[in-house]
C-alpha cells in the first residue's frame, strides 16, 4: 500500500534543513521505500509504499517520526515536533460546554468488536467549503475535498493515520448508538449510495430508532450524514476488532482508506490525541462551540508490552558488534523505552525493551528488536558476508522438470504456449454443456467474466482462439495449467490438465503431436482407441474423437469438437483438440533411456499401399502389420489418398541380412492378416508386383 506525503505538509512535523531528495534516499535505505518524488509547482510530494506491517507508517506524523530517526544516522539533524502523543490525557473540566449540554447515550454489546470509542457534540457548525489552504493539502494527497467537516475528517486520518468520523446528531434516532454485530441479511445503505446486504457478524451501529446508521470501520450510513443544513455534528474516534473489518470488507468487496488502516489495527492510545485536534479543528474552520463532555469508553487499557535483548543476540544475527549506547541511542529515537540490565560479560548485557503503543501490532519479540537496530544502523553498513554453504541444493521435483520439458517439445513442434485466467464467465461454462453449479463460485468476483473456477481448461483456449481467428491462418496452442476440483470442507484440489488446439481440419497432425510428445518423454504405452462405444462429454464430435488409453485408464481425448460448440464460441472454422491429464502423463513419464547398439544388416525397405475398409482404424491396420513378424523394425504412413494408405515398411534381421524370399513371405503374411481382419486388402496393381516378387 502507498501513501503521498507533501514535503510542506511533513515540515510540520519534522524539523530539519535536509531536502526532499536527500529524504527520499535515506528513508528508502532504512525504513519506508520511497517509491518516486512528483514535483508540483511549489511543493513536493513522496509516493511512499508501506509494507502491511507499519500501519504506524500510514501517516504525516508516522512518517515524520521513521524521518527523525533514520536522517541523524546518515549525520543530518532532524527531530520530531507537534508529537500528538504528548497529548494522551484530558480532562473534560476544561472543555467548555454550553449549559444544555445535549445527551448521547452509547451502548457497546461486546468490548472485543470495539475496545475503544470516544465521542464528542459540536453545536452551531456552520458547514461550508474548507479554506483554500486546506483544500490544497487534501487535493496533494489525492482527496477531493468536500466540505469543512468532512475535509477534517479525511485531514486527520492522512495527518494522524487514524480514520475519523462525523454524523449528523439530529439524525440519530433518540440519540442513541448501540455498537453490534449485524444479523445475516441486514441492510444498509452507505454515504456513496450502495446498499449492501450484510453477511452476519459485521461491526455496525444502530440507532434508537431501529436503523443502522453505520458500517463500522468502512463507511458510515447515508440516513445519518452531514449535509449544508447540518447545525449539531457528532465527532467520533474508535478502534475496531481489525480481523472482522477486513472480514466484512472483502465480503462486501468494499474497499475503503478506513478499512484498509483498521483491518491492519489501529493504536488504541492514538484516538485521543486526534479528537482533541479534531475539536480544535471544528471550531477554527466550523466556528462550532464544545456541546458535551468527550465520551471515552475503554474499560480494558492495552498495558505496555516489554521485550529484552542481548548485545550477543544482536551480534548472532547481524554479524556485527554494535555498542551499547549506539543501540540504547537507536531504540529511544524509534521510541522504544530502555532498561539496561549490565553484566560482566559485556556481550551478555540484557536491554529490556518497553515497546511503544503504535508498534504494539508489529513488534512482539526479541528478533523485531534486533531488526529495527539493524535497519536504523544501516543494512548498506553491514558486512557482505556469504553463509556457509553446508548442504548442496537439491533436484528440483520430477513433475516440475518434466512440466518444463513437455513445454519445449510442444514449442519445438511449431505450438505457442498461452497463459489464461483461473476464472471463467458463466458463459463460457454454458457454451462448453458444463454444469455451472458444479463449478467454485466466487463469493465476490471483480467482474462477471471471471465467476468460477475453472473445471475445464477447453473454455479459456476456446475463447483464445475466438479472438486470434483471422489474425493468422494456422492457429496452434496449447496450455499447461491447473482445474480446481471441490472439495467438502477443503480448498479445491488443484490438478494440472494439458490442451492442445488446432484451428481446421488436422486431426492427423494432432496426433503425431502427441504420439511425438508421448515419445520424447519416454512413453511407449498409450493407445489410441475410437470412442464410438464409450460415453464421452458432451462436446466431442462422437465419430471423429480417439480415446488415449494406458492399460485400459484413461489419460485423454483427441477429437473434433461439436459444430454447435464451435458456434456458441463463434468459431469460423472446426478445431480439433488435445485433452490430456498431465499427471497420469507425468507419472509415465521417464528419463531413462533404452539404448540399442547399431545394426550390422542394413533393413530391406519397401512400400505398400492398402485400399482400406470403411470401417477400419489406422492403428488397428499399423498394429496388424507390425504384429505379421518380429522382423518388421518400424511402419510409417507416407500417404493418404481416398480409401487408399501407402505405408512404409522397415524388415530387419540382427544376425543376418534378408532376402527376398524373406520378405517375401513376410509380406504374403501381411496381406493374409489384414484381409482377414477385414481391414482392407493390397491395391490391385501392387498385388502383381507382390506375386512377382513372390
Amino acid at each position: 500500500m502507498n501513501i503521498l506525503i507533501p514535503h510542506s505538509w511533513l515540515k510540520e512535523y519534522l524539523k530539519t534543513e535536509a531536502c526532499p531528495e536527500k529524504i527520499a534516499d535515506c528513508l528508502s535505505l532504512c525504513g519506508p521505500s520511497v517509491e518516486k518524488i512528483i514535483k508540483t509547482k511549489n511543493d513536493r510530494i513522496y509516493d511512499i509504499e508501506i509494507t502491511t506491517n507499519r500501519i504506524d507508517c500510514m501517516s504525516i506524523v508516522g512518517i515524520a517520526r521513521e524521518a527523525s530517526a533514520i536522517l541523524p544516522q546518515f549525520k543530518i539533524k532532524a527531530s520530531l515536533k507537534n508529537d500528538p502523543y504528548k497529548n494522551l490525557k484530558i480532562s473534560n473540566s476544561k472543555l467548555k460546554t454550553s449549559n444544555k449540554s445535549p445527551k448521547l447515550k452509547v451502548i457497546i454489546k461486546n468490548q472485543a468488536l470495539c475496545p475503544r470509542f470516544t465521542a464528542i457534540i459540536l453545536s452551531k457548525t456552520v458547514i461550508k467549503p474548507s479554506p483554500s489552504p486546506i483544500r490544497e493539502k487534501l487535493k496533494k494527497v489525492a482527496i477531493r475535498p468536500l466540505n469543512n467537516a468532512i475535509d477534517i475528517s479525511n485531514l486527520l486520518m492522512h495527518q494522524f493515520g487514524q480514520p475519523v468520523h462525523v454524523f449528523d446528531y439530529d439524525k440519530i434516532g433518540q440519540h442513541k448508538m448501540i455498537v453490534r454485530q449485524a444479523k445475516k441479511g441486514e441492510k444498509i445503505t452507505t454515504l456513496d449510495g450502495k446498499t449492501h446486504t450484510l453477511p452476519g457478524k459485521d461491526i455496525v451501529i444502530e440507532d434508537g430508532k431501529g436503523r443502522l446508521i453505520d458500517l463500522c470501520g468502512i463507511m458510515g450510513g447515508k440516513n445519518s450524514a452531514v449535509s449544508s443544513k447540518t447545525k449539531n455534528v457528532l465527532l467520533f474516534v474508535q478502534n475496531y476488532q481489525p480481523q472482522q473489518i477486513r472480514q466484512t470488507s472483502m465480503s462486501l468487496a468494499h474497499r475503503t482508506q478506513a478499512a484498509t488502516i483498521f483491518e491492519k489495527g489501529v493504536d488504541s492510545q492514538l484516538v485521543m490525541p486526534t479528537i482533541l485536534k479534531g475539536i480544535d479543528l471544528f471550531k477554527k474552520l466550523c466556528q462550532a462551540d464544545v456541546a458535551s463532555q468527550i465520551i471515552d469508553i475503554y474499560p480494558q487499557p492495552a498495558s505496555p508490552k516489554k521485550i529484552e535483548i542481548s548485545l550477543q543476540l544482536i551480534k548472532e544475527k547481524i554479524g556485527l558488534s554494535i555498542q551499547l549506547n549506539k543501540v540504547k541511542k537507536i531504540l529511544l529515537s524509534l521510541g522504544f523505552k530502555t532498561k539496561i540490565k549490565e553484566r560482566k560479560d559485556k556481550e551478555k548485557t540484557v536491554i529490556e525493551t518497553t515497546v511503544p503503543s503504535w508498534r504494539r501490532e508489529d513488534v512482539g519479540i526479541a528478533e523485531d528488536i534486533v531488526e529495527e537496530v539493524a535497519r536504523i544502523y544501516g543494512y548498506h553498513n553491514l558486512p557482505s558476508v556469504l553463509p556457509p554453504l553446508t548442504k548442496f541444493p537439491q533436484e528440483p521435483e520430477t513433475n516440475f522438470l518434466v512440466e518444463e520439458k513437455t513445454k519445449q517439445i510442444l514449442k519445438n513442434l511449431g505450438l505457442t504456449e498461452v497463459y489464461t485466467y483461473s476464472l471463467q464467465s458463466k458463459k463460457e461454462v454454458k457454451n462448453l454443456s458444463l454444469e455451472p453449479e458444479k463449478h467454485l463460485k466466487l463469493k465476490n468476483p471483480l467482474s462477471k467474466d471471471w465467476l468460477f473456477m475453472r473445471l475445464n481448461l477447453i473454455p479459456s483456449i476456446l475463447s483464445v482462439l475466438q479472438e486470434n481467428q483471422g489474425k493468422r491462418e494456422d492457429i496452434k496452442i496449447f496450455e499447461l495449467a491447473n482445474v480446481y476440483l471441490p472439495r467438502a470442507n477443503k480448498l479445491p484440489q488443484e490438478k494440472l490438465m494439458l490442451v492442445l488446439c488446432f484451428q481446421g481440419k488436422q486431426f492427423f497432425q494432432l496426433k503425431g503431436i502427441c504420439q511425438a510428445l508421448f515419445e520424447e518423454l519416454g512413453i511407449k504405452t498409450v493407445e489410441f482407441t475410437p470412442a464410438k462405444e464409450e460415453k464421452i462429454a458432451d462436446y466431442w464430435q462422437t465419430n471423429k474423437t480417439a480415446i488415449l488409453k494406458n492399460k485400459k485408464k484413461t489419460i485423454g481425448f483427441l477429437g473434433y469438437l461439436k459444430n454447435k460448440t464451435s458456434f456458441r464460441f463463434q468459431l469460423e472454422e472446426k478445431v480439433v483438440l488435445a485433452y490430456l491429464d498431465w499427471q497420469q502423463i507425468a507419472d509415465l513419464a521417464t528419463k531413462q533411456k533404452t539404448y540399442r547398439p547399431i545394426a550390422k544388416y542394413p533393413p530391406v525397405v519397401e512400400d505398400l499401399t492398402f485400399t482400406v475398409s470403411k470401417n477400419s482404424y489406422h492403428a488397428d491396420l499399423v498394429k496388424t502389420i507390425k504384429n505379421a513378424s518380429k522382423l518388421i523394425n518400424s511402419v510409417k504412413l507416407i500417404s493418404s489418398f481416398k480409401n487408399n494408405k501407402t505405408f512404409k515398411i522397415f524388415y530387419q534381421d540382427p544376425k543376418k541380412n534378408l532376402t527376398s524370399n524373406d520378405v517375401g513371405r513376410i509380406r504374403k503374411k501381411i496381406i493374409t492378416q489384414v484381409k482377414a481382419k477385414g481391414l482392407g486388402k493390397l491395391k490391385k496393381k501392387e498385388q502383381a508386383t507382390a506375386k512377382a516378387a513372390s
